[in-house]
């Protein structure tokens, strides 16, 4: 039954182009003036790091503690990558890759710096709670990642800037290439969603409903919309946390791209650590933002109104995971098929 996903999207650009024609070229936009500028030189770098060959003249015992550094390091999909290899290379067994995956594929501060708070927040602040929140939930991922058992890191062949050099810059290449072409999919999906009216459903929510639904597909296209929304900015803040810690299905693929997944656990770990990431930067925004106005007790009409516009976000989010969970529900399906 997946094939009837590409189907309908095939369907959906013929009969309406222009809508999609115009999200893709927003999107792309995005990717080549905020994205591309920021992460590419770092994903360079991280790369070289990566295979400069410094995890093979470290004891084994440390080696689980520097997965998670190696992955903010390198940020999305660094973490899986390393997993991956490390699993390849027979380190560690296929429990402790998805672990690792699992707890280790993480953002980096460069992207949350740079693209995220001043490019779309446009206020270098929000850089603070951001931080603080997402690498303060990821610390927690020291208690599994301490479990982690590596048999041997040794290198096929010794570190040669020559030849790493150019190999970690077709590394970032096609890393960044997949993060734009993800970008501009997720765009692509959310016009065509709002082409067929499924967004009107939630009426004056009908913008969050659509920022939910590409943040649970891909984080950049979502918070893009999270940033431009006109709701307060802790909860911005804390849906933008979510979504960049869950990652959505964009991230879910490139991992299970290098490493062998458990589609469920997987997303059920990424959505733990995403729910408290994003309580945790909608406590600390008015901390680290102090111009941030802390509401006061609300009328009965407003807690009216609140409740109104709270059911219309679960019911968006709950469309979205629905989504995101069908979509790798079939993608589970047709690998145990092959």
């Amino acid at each position: 039954m997946l094939f009837l996903f590409p189907l309908l999207i095939l369907f959906g650009l013929i009969a309406v182009p222009d809508a999609a024609a115009k999200a893709a070229l927003d999107a792309a936009l995005l990717w080549w003036t905020r994205v591309l500028p920021s992460l590419l030189p770092y994903l360079i770098a991280s790369s070289l790091l990566l295979r400069s060959g410094l995890l093979s003249r470290l004891p084994n015992r440390a080696v689980p503690f520097l997965l998670l550094p190696f992955g903010v390091l390198g940020g999305y999909p660094v973490g899986a990558k390393l997993a991956g290899k490390l699993y390849r290379d027979g380190a560690l067994s296929l429990f402790d890759a998805r672990r690792a995956d699992a707890f280790c594929n993480l953002p980096n501060p460069v992207f949350l710096i740079s693209v995220v708070a001043v490019g779309m927040f446009r206020d270098a602040r929000t850089a603070l709670p951001l931080l603080s929140g997402i690498f303060g939930t990821a610390l927690l991922g020291l208690i599994p990642l301490s479990r982690i058992r590596v048999a041997s890191v040794r290198p096929s062949e010794p570190p040669a800037l020559a030849r790493d050099l150019p190999a970690a810059i077709g590394d970032g290449v096609q890393a960044i290439l997949n993060i734009g072409g993800c970008l501009v999919f997720a765009s692509v999906l959310g016009a065509l969603l709002e082409a067929i009216g499924v967004f009107r459903l939630f009426g004056a929510n009908a913008p969050t409903a659509r920022a939910i639904t590409l943040g649970l597909f891909e984080m950049t296209s979502g918070v893009s919309a999270v940033a431009a929304l006109p709701a307060s900015l802790p909860l911005r803040l804390a849906l933008t946390a979510f979504f960049i810690q869950f990652g959505g299905v964009s991230v879910l693929l490139q991992s299970a791209s290098y490493v062998p997944l458990s589609l469920p656990r997987y997303c059920l770990v990424r959505l733990c650590s995403a729910l408290i990431s994003a309580l945790t930067v909608f406590l600390l925004t008015p901390l680290f933002c102090p111009a941030v106005v802390v509401p006061t007790l609300a009328t009965r009409a407003e807690m009216l109104q609140n409740g109104f516009d709270l059911l219309a976000v679960s019911l968006s989010s709950a469309l979205g995971l629905l989504l995101v969970f069908v979509f790798t529900f079939g993608l589970s399906k047709t690998k145990m098929g092959s």
